[in-house]
């Protein structure tokens, strides 16, 4: 009997151990881990690396998965056990790839079998890793009999057979590369869940639709992202049978078709049809899905009023989203007798068009709002408080880009879920209240206040909020920046452009390490830039701080912003050289330091190999144009106007194959354009004016196609979007990949802020500015004001797309080419202060928008076309040319003798091919005769003997002629 209880402890004894003994994970796991480890091709050096920290996707991976027996892998990141095995039951092993794989990801293979040992994995996720593999392969991971989800999205496959894999329980597959197939799917009888976003799939969307008909059993279905080959059309029958669904994602499908159909699947719960073609009204019938929680039709082309029954029998319905369609003046109505709690209202761009009092009429009885989004509407009126007084829970309003007027008011009782409001382009006036820091969450992520009008002093209390981004520009701010944003710890991005704050600026704006945006523009800022404490360390991305009053040295730490992408000091006061540390600014796209005092030659160490925009025009810079401009091969646009550059245009420009714009007008560059510079076929503007080349202007322009293909580039616009992260709302569903499935809403959850391109040309005898895309449609050439000579090539006449042509102010001979009529587009032709001579061409009449035409200063004659756009200009387009005769000069044309001259000329060729003028002619040759005759007079008058010579031989002509006149 004694022995019972030494038994019964060492079972519970072997129990213990043999349970504690499975919490590790197993050898053969173990060692598979260190295997797809290795495959990775990451090392110790990355995972030292501290920029991970910078990044949203992508962290530091597998940097614990270490080859030693003793380690768990269990404990392992990505790695998940189970609590009763110690099996691996999930990896997530998303985005593993290094930079050398991003360069070569073609090379980058996936050898499943490293993961067959797992064989209780229930979750795998080997998503945005740029994989090359064979969809054939998912057949070997049929020995994983648990697996339940399978994540391959972002990867490169390629389709060799149509053998399906076992069948998993979940399958994703989003954001694969384009034409990707997956003809296998309908083998998958048990699946329930189907994501394939985002795989450009191949083939129609009818074919693919019937392998869906085999998932009886299918409940959640996103196909968004998509543009299968006949996506434009009707949705086939075969999904709308899917009777089971409950969730349906079909968004950004290029689908056109009637929303009625989906009437019929009356278990559906989420129902996302954004970005697509459809088209027609809200049809009633949307009623009877009477358990819909989602609806999101946004960006679509619905019209008609919005039903005031759209809402009256869905008592779940908790997210309406129907922005940015074509409905006719709509209200609110339908919301008033609402029966349910609304989460998520997003009816931007809708037409709404009411004011905020009737606004409160139908939103009365809503308690439980977490997002709304009212932008682009023309709401009027006072601003909405209520909103924030019956809505605790409000996390995101949007109202921008309507006509709100009146001060602003906030509650008296802190906003404890508000984390955004977005209040821009209103007519908002009055001043932010003092204690605003007090009203806002502290954890607040981001207001914007921009473009209404502001005033009076920004409450230092901001600081109190952990703002992460701060928009208050295009105001009437005044005084001080308060110290206390600087150090918000947080802040991303600070934007107080076109206010009228003055001081210094606060040097903690550069020490903080979290700020990507600062863009201090249009203010009237004085002093120097404050050198941070550590530059290494800083994470800015766009600086603006031009349009101020900022003196001094452009400061060298600048040169240590390894992240700038842009940098705008222009309009300022710097003096001294441009910082030979900004020679490795490799990641910077976009430079502007124009109209400074800067001095000194443009740097020749420049490494700027992602630079596409650089501004130095209105500065005092010497020497030649830097050869270092070859390590930019992406430049687009090339501004070193007004400087006092020399030298001659080197042939190696040509070899900056994507340069759309030149301006080196104002500086002192000389010699003859070279032959290669016509290889720059892709220039919309050229300005070589007020310099002083010679030569002739070479035929070759023609091969510059200045616009002609039609080519239109988003090249002049930098945007950059700042994620708002997890701060805003996201609406929980089933359409999002990874443990926490949110929907959300990108325009709310993206801020853009765009540096536009922007170049000063002279069209219409004007200097206009040309901002942003405009520029896309603006072509001209501007050769002014130097020492050109010989005749206009006729070859100009191909530049049939060109809107401005200024050749004034050289040398050049010979006529007005004919050939010029062909540029049908031109608005201004300046071709004063040369040496032309010969007729206007008559052919120039079809040149229909030809605005400005100036011909003054020329040797020009014959009558000025009166006809179509010529018979707008004036005195000035033709004066300082005397032959020139007819309206709108005073001198009248002597129709009768220029007409038998010019037919005379006409039919012996010469007026066409010497540019002789009938009037010049005539005179030359009267006086030619005069002058003649005197001197044969007096010759006879000095000379006796060639007298009596000429006498005699006028008595022998006579004696000659008398006999055959006297018959």
């Amino acid at each position: 009997m004694n022995s019972w209880p030494w038994t019964i402890c060492m079972f519970v004894f072997f129990a213990i151990f043999h349970y504690n003994g499975c919490l590790g994970c197993l050898e053969e796991e173990r060692v598979a881990l260190w295997k797809i480890k290795a495959s990775t091709k990451w090392n110790h050096t990355d995972c030292l690396r501290t920029d991970w920290l910078r990044t949203d996707r992508y962290i530091p991976p597998v940097c614990t998965w270490v080859d030693d027996k003793t380690s768990d892998c269990c404990t392992w990141e990505r790695v998940k056990c189970s609590n009763s095995t110690g099996r691996v039951i999930q990896l997530s092993l998303a985005g593993t790839y290094n930079s050398e794989d991003y360069k070569h990801f073609l090379e980058r293979l996936l050898d499943v079998s490293l993961y067959t040992p797992f064989e209780e994995l229930q979750h795998l996720d080997l998503s945005d890793n740029l994989l090359n593999w064979e969809i054939e392969d998912l057949e070997r991971l049929s020995k994983l009999k648990k697996l339940e989800v399978l994540d391959l999205g972002h990867n490169q496959f390629v389709n060799k057979s149509n053998n399906a894999p076992s069948i998993p329980t979940k399958v994703i597959f989003s954001n694969n590369s384009e034409k990707s197939t997956v003809p296998f799917l309908g083998e998958f009888k048990s699946l329930k869940t189907l994501f394939l976003s985002g795989n450009g799939l191949a083939g129609s969307l009818s074919d693919f639709a019937k392998v869906l008909t085999n998932l009886s059993n299918l409940e959640f279905l996103n196909l968004s992202w998509n543009n299968l080959d006949d996506f434009l059309g009707r949705i086939p029958p075969s999904i709308l049978s899917l009777t089971f669904l409950e969730s349906l994602s079909l968004s950004q499908m290029n689908i056109k078709d009637s929303i009625s159909g989906f009437c019929e699947l009356t278990k559906l719960q989420e129902l996302v049809l954004s970005r697509n073609k459809f088209e027609g009204i809200l049809p009633p019938c949307l009623n009877n899905l009477t358990s819909l929680r989602m609806v999101d039709f946004s960006d679509n082309q619905l019209s008609g009023n919005i039903p005031l029954s759209l809402t009256s029998n869905l008592t779940s319905l908790e997210y309406i989203s129907l922005s940015r369609n074509q409905f006719d003046q709509s209200s609110l109505s339908f919301m008033a007798n609402q029966k349910n709690q609304l989460k998520v209202l997003r009816l931007s761009n809708c037409n709404l068009n009411t004011s905020t009092s009737d606004l409160l009429n139908f939103l009365h009885n809503q308690y439980d709002l977490r997002s709304v989004d009212l932008s682009h509407n023309n709401l009027h009126g006072k601003f909405p408080t209520w909103l924030f007084e019956n809505n605790s829970l409000l996390r995101d309003l949007n109202l921008a880009n309507n006509s709100i007027n009146g001060d602003i008011l906030f509650p008296s009782s802190p906003m404890v879920s508000l984390t955004l409001i977005d209040i821009s382009n209103n007519q908002i006036h009055g001043k932010l209240p003092t204690n605003i820091g007090n009203i806002f969450p502290s954890s607040a992520a981001t207001l914007n206040f921009s473009k209404n009008s502001l005033e009076g002093r920004i409450p230092s209390s901001l600081g109190n909020i952990d703002l992460f981004i701060l928009d208050l520009s295009n105001n009437n701010f005044s005084g001080k920046m308060p110290e206390s944003l600087a150090m918000i710890s947080n802040l991303s991005a600070l934007i107080l452009s076109n206010n009228r704050l003055d001081g210094q600026i606060s040097p903690n704006l550069f020490n903080n390490i979290s700020l990507c945006t600062l863009r201090l523009n249009g203010n009237q800022f004085t002093g120097i830039i404050p050198n941070p404490t550590l530059p290494e360390f800083s994470s800015l991305q766009i600086l603006d701080l031009s349009r101020n009053l900022i003196s001094g040295e452009i400061p060298t730490w600048i040169g240590n912003l390894t992240f700038i992408w842009t940098l705008v000091l222009r309009n300022n006061s710097f003096d001294g050289p441009i910082p030979l540390e900004f020679c490795n600014l490799v990641n910077l796209g976009f430079l502007d330091l124009s109209q400074n005092n800067l001095s000194g030659p443009i740097p020749s160490c420049l490494n700027l190999t992602s630079l596409q925009y650089m501004h130095l025009q209105g500065n005092n810079l010497t020497g030649l144009m830097p050869e270092a401009l070859l390590k930019s091969p992406n430049l687009k646009t090339l501004n070193l106007k007004h400087n006092n550059l020399s030298g001659s245009i080197p042939s190696w420009l040509a070899l900056l194959s994507n340069l759309r714009i030149i301006l080196l007008k104002g500086n002192h560059l000389s010699g003859s354009i070279p032959h290669e510079f016509c290889q720059l076929n892709k220039i919309l503007i050229l300005d070589l004016s007020h310099n002083a080349f010679i030569g002739p202007i070479p035929p070759c322009f023609s091969n510059i196609t200045f616009g002609k293909n039609g080519t239109v580039e988003p090249a002049f616009v930098d945007q950059i979007e700042i994620s708002f992260g997890a701060s805003v709302y996201m609406y929980p569903n089933h359409f999002e990949r990874g443990e926490h499935l949110h929907y959300r809403d990108d325009d709310t959850l993206l801020a853009q802020y765009e540096e536009q391109e922007e170049v000063d040309f002279v069209t219409k005898s004007r200097s206009d500015s040309y901002r942003g895309d405009i520029l896309n449609y603006m072509a001209g050439m501007d050769l002014s004001c130097n020492e050109f000579t010989g005749d206009i090539p006729p070859e100009l006449g191909a530049l049939i797309a060109i809107r401005a042509l200024n050749l004034s102010n050289n040398q050049l001979t010979g006529s007005i080419p004919k050939s010029l009529s062909d540029i049908k587009q031109l608005e201004s032709m300046d071709l004063s202060h040369n040496k032309l001579s010969g007729q206007i061409p008559s052919e120039l009449i079809g040149m229909n928008f030809l605005a400005v035409f100036i011909v003054a200063y020329n040797n020009l004659s014959g009558r000025v076309p009166d006809k179509a756009q010529f018979s707008t200009f004036d005195v000035s387009s033709y004066e300082g040319n005397p032959s020139l005769c007819g309206l709108p000069l005073q001198k009248q044309c002597n129709t009768s003798k220029d007409s038998v001259i010019s037919v005379t000329l006409r039919q012996a060729g010469l007026a066409e091919k010497f540019g002789i003028d009938p009037i010049s002619f005539l005179s030359s040759f009267a006086a030619t005769y005069v002058v003649f005759l005197l001197g044969f007079v007096i010759v006879l008058y000095v000379n006796p003997n060639w007298r009596g010579l000429w006498f005699n031989f006028i008595d022998a002509c006579l004696s000659f002629i008398f006999p055959f006149c006297s018959k």
